[in-house]
């Protein structure tokens, strides 16, 4: 660990919290605008140096910002306060280095995933607050990255993405952009680019965002998120390319327009699946609608909002709890707590409905959710909570 948390320290820790590790909320600095739906700031604060439109939770990746905006994103276990060097109090481990620890991260992740995955959790987690639509853009699949170090250097992995769209107000763009219409080329979407914004979105189908619904956005997939408040899961990395040379008003960085490559030719006919992206049915296709996990479940619900027969790289359930339910699994879980309130075992939760409170946020051990992890409704509504998971063993 990179930290004096010795191992039986952190050992008694886990023994102590049952395997069940709160985590502090990570408002992350990011180049584009925010919608403020997280309580970023006061409503008649004036415009901040620079905007904070995604929080990360359970957070084992580090967030990488052009220069003049702060880095972040790494989630901090604050039940874990280290020793510096005189013995004082110094700051809390991260998820990652405890995650990386031999010990613990056999326990949290098991032997196997451990091993498998290298400590690591494979899952990046957001809550994306964007007050303007993110523009036009494709991600690297994993073969890419690895066959191409001399393109994306600092990434071990493609980027598959997938949204959920919570229910607060939807912004002033609720219309995602998914892939090409069909007969578009290479030639017609770089001339598009050049000509702008309006241009290039009239290459691309576009569906409204429905809230308990959502997309998965395979990598190669040309996308344009709306400004719906959205849950997110995706590969831990950020393997892009911009196919908008502006955000709004305001120019893209030229170094992070295309990564890598020397023109938006080049990228695109490296990195972008041509095949996938001018299907007719790729809207329906690519469509996430709730399914139930099981039938009849005894106080309250679960469904799959990102369903593992979408893709192996995550997967995901809201669980909707009106009493009390058991939570019983293989594998660990990034746990988030959005609405009501009520128990995660002994330990008292809270949504928050998008703002941030100390008690939403929690990664669960495999060994804790193996024997079955209680959620209790304590609150006068349903008791709202997301559980993802990482990426599947095969």
């Amino acid at each position: 660990m990179s930290n004096e948390t010795n191992s039986s320290e952190l050992l008694n820790y886990l023994d102590a919290c049952e395997d069940i590790v709160a985590l502090s909320p990570q408002i992350v600095a990011r180049f584009y605008r925010d919608g403020n739906r997280l309580g970023q700031r006061a409503a008649n604060a004036p415009q901040p140096d620079y905007f904070q439109p995604e929080r990360w939770i359970g957070s084992s990746t580090q967030a990488a910002n052009p220069p003049g905006i702060p880095t972040g994103g790494l989630s901090v276990c604050p039940g874990l306060v280290a020793k510096d060097q005189s013995g004082q109090s110094d700051q809390a481990p991260t998820l990652r280095s405890v995650l990386a620890h031999t010990e613990a991260g056999s326990r949290l992740l098991g032997q196997k995933r451990y091993d498998k995955h290298d400590g690591r959790f494979r899952l990046l987690l957001k809550l994306l607050d964007p007050g303007l639509a993110i523009p036009f853009h494709v991600h690297a699949n994993d073969a890419f990255v690895k066959a191409h170090p001399d393109v994306y250097p600092n990434d071990s992995f493609g980027k598959e993405e997938a949204y959920h769209y919570l229910d607060l107000p939807k912004g002033t763009n609720p219309y995602t952009h998914l892939g090409l219409h069909p007969g578009v080329t290479v030639k017609d979407l770089v001339e598009a680019v050049n000509r702008g914004e309006d241009h290039v979105l009239e290459l691309s189908p576009e569906a409204y965002l429905r809230y308990g619904e959502g997309f998965y956005v395979p990598s190669g997939i040309l996308h344009r998120p709306g400004t719906a408040l959205t849950l997110e899961a995706q590969q831990p990395s950020d393997v892009n390319a911009w196919f908008q040379r502006n955000f709004g008003k305001d120019p893209i960085p030229e170094s992070m327009l295309y990564r890598g490559f020397k023109t938006h030719e080049e990228a695109a006919e490296a990195v972008i699946d041509w095949d996938m992206n001018l299907r007719e049915d790729l809207l329906t296709t690519l469509r996430l609608k709730p399914e139930p996990v099981m039938k009849d479940a005894k106080g309250g619900k679960m469904d799959w909002v990102f369903p593992p027969d979408a893709t192996e790289k995550f997967s995901g359930i809201r669980v909707t709890v009106e009493t009390e339910m058991t939570l019983k699994f293989k594998q660990p879980c990034v746990l988030f707590v959005w609405r009501g309130m009520g128990k995660l075992g002994e330990l008292a939760i809270t949504g928050g409905g998008g703002l941030v409170t100390a008690n939403d946020e929690f990664f669960v051990g495999v060994e804790a959710l193996a024997k079955g992890v209680s959620l209790t409704n304590t609150g006068q509504e349903p008791l709202v909570v997301y559980v993802m998971f990482g990426e599947s063993l095969g």
